[in-house]
């Protein structure tokens, strides 16, 4: 007896887990023996947070699949995400089953295309798949499959590189289901369709069939999300719930900042109020200030004024008296001088007579000699005179500047 499609699905399931294994573990011990020794890439391996790692892990296995709770480290998740990958395994079971050429059974699906006539040696194949129907299928499964196939991948690449044994363990799981599950669904297809398909239209319905069921696991994510959003708060929701918590936060910072700018903007207001109120203080120092000196401009030059007024009034007062004086002292120093003059014209009428009559007799000459006595007597008076009139002359003059310093 041969091996059929199910006990190669078996083996194909053992392999692919084996080899999922020995590629961890050996990622696993390269990156440690490159590392080690290396302060710097140990230290940041240690610094990595759980927070991102979950992130890129949900990005990689799929935000919307059920499968996400491989990433988080809830037991009822766990259960929910082994659950669906059993029904989906056992419904491939089905497929690989009917997939047998097993004539003794009605619960096969396989055609037989092959005709041969009672007539005839020869058997002629009656099914219209050709290669392009072949191709058809196997782009479908491409253009489908490959992104698990990837993802699953690279999940078990990045647990090597984490630090933590038990997110280690989880990636690694998560990785493997996914590309063992993806692995497995390209396997079934292709049996089923190389038993079944007798067209290149049969060929294509199968595959979106099996393709149908790989969408099992994220309609059951759908549905529990649909049931309690809270269920899938780990997978979908968790960047925009971390989102959310950080815009809530942002936004109490951004009040609280408003709240001390409120604070601050009312001290301001306040402090700009006690500066006006001293400005009009100020203002008004001022103006009494401004009106206390000037009633004092008043007071002194109401005093000043009154001690000019009193001193113009005395020196009016002096001059005045000056000016009397000055003008009582020439009018009596000029009846003075006319009395002199007088005095001098009847002299120089006497001196005249005198000299006229010297020839006369000795009783003349004894007269001229008592004459030119009373001549000489004259004379010294007419010289007193004239230096008296002088002296009054120089005197009023005097008097004359005097004033006007």
């Amino acid at each position: 007896m041969g091996l059929t499609y199910g006990s190669f699905a078996a083996v194909f399931f053992v392999v692919i887990i084996v080899i999922c294994c020995l590629v961890a573990l050996s990622l696993y011990l390269f990156r440690k023996r490159k590392n080690h020794g290396n302060a710097l890439a140990l230290t940041m391996s240690a610094e990595r947070r759980p927070e991102e790692d979950d992130t890129y892990a949900l990005s990689r296995i799929g935000k919307e699949s059920v499968y996400s709770y491989f990433v988080t480290e809830e037991p009822i998740g766990w259960l929910a995400a082994f659950a669906t990958l059993g029904i989906q395994i056992g419904i491939l079971a089905f497929f690989v089953m009917a997939s047998e050429p097993k004539l003794q059974e009605d619960t096969i699906d396989i055609q037989f295309t092959w005709k041969c006539p009672r007539d005839s040696d020869v058997c002629d194949n009656k099914a219209d798949l050709t290669k392009a129907g072949w191709a058809i299928f196997s782009l479908l499964m491409i253009a489908f499959l490959a992104k698990d196939i990837i993802n699953g991948c690279k999940l078990i690449y990045f647990s090597s590189k984490v630090s933590i044994l038990g997110a280690r363990v989880r990636y690694f799981i998560a990785g493997m289901g996914l590309f063992s599950i993806t692995a497995f669904a390209f396997y079934v297809s292709t049996v089923y369709n190389n038993a079944i398909a007798t067209s290149n239209t049969e060929i294509i319905a199968n595959s979106v069939i099996v393709l149908f069921i790989m969408e099992i696991d994220e309609y059951i994510f759908a549905a529990l999300e649909a049931s309690n959003e809270k269920w899938t708060e780990h997978a979908a929701d968790k960047e925009v719930f971390k989102m959310k918590e950080e815009i809530a936060r942002q936004t109490a910072e951004l009040e609280s900042q408003k709240e001390k700018i409120d604070n601050q903007q009312e001290e301001i207001d306040n402090q700009q109020e006690e500066i006006d109120n001293q400005r009009k203080d100020l203002r008004m120092l001022r103006e009494t200030v401004e009106k206390i000196q000037q009633s004092q401009a008043v007071a002194v030059a109401a005093s000043v004024s009154d001690s000019e007024s009193a001193e113009c009034e005395g020196n009016t007062g002096a001059q005045h008296v000056e000016q009397v004086d000055q003008i009582t002292m020439p009018s009596e120093a000029e009846q003075k001088i006319q009395e002199l003059n007088a005095a001098a014209a009847t002299s120089s009428n006497t001196t005249s007579e005198c000299t006229a009559h010297e020839s006369i007799t000795t009783h003349a000459a004894e007269s001229e000699g008592t004459g030119s006595g009373t001549d000489g007597g004259k004379g010294g008076t007419m010289n007193e005179v004239k230096d008296e009139n002088a002296l009054q002359k120089d005197e009023i003059v005097f008097k004359k500047k005097r004033p006007a310093q």
